[in-house]
């Protein structure tokens, strides 16, 4: 598998996995008794984003760059601990599951940004020269 198949399938799994993780934190505020059937799609959305982080390749040697990269893999593991929190038997536990989905959240947009800006100024220098 080259590395632009292992991006494209990995950029279309973020795709479908972040609209899993918008359906399951958008169900609460219309279904009053949570469902039982959002804790999976919470679980499949996080695992799915998980598995793409890791599908798609750094877009650089930068160190910078690399470190960013990084922290999109580390916003899918703060998806899936919130999965495990909605999960738990401990009602304290799955009562954080929206902490966890927001920090995951901030870290992944955070993250995205910083990737976007960097790589522009990587691609603007090269044009340069």
């Amino acid at each position: 598998m080259n590395k632009n198949t292992k991006q494209n399938i990995g950029n279309f799994l973020l795709c479908m996995s972040m609209t899993l993780l918008l359906a399951a934190a958008v169900v609460p505020l219309f279904i009053t008794p949570m469902p039982a059937w959002q804790r999976w799609l919470l679980a499949a959305g996080a695992v799915g984003t998980l598995v793409a982080q890791f599908l798609i390749p750094s877009p650089s040697d930068n160190f910078r760059i690399k470190r960013l990269s990084r922290m999109n893999v580390w916003a899918g593991i703060v998806y899936c601990i919130a999965a495990y929190c909605r999960f738990s038997s401990y009602p304290d536990m799955q009562r954080s599951w929206v902490a966890f989905l927001l920090a995951g959240a901030v870290l992944q947009i955070y993250a995205t940004l910083m990737l976007s800006k960097l790589t522009k100024d990587k691609k603007a220098e090269k044009d340069e020269e």
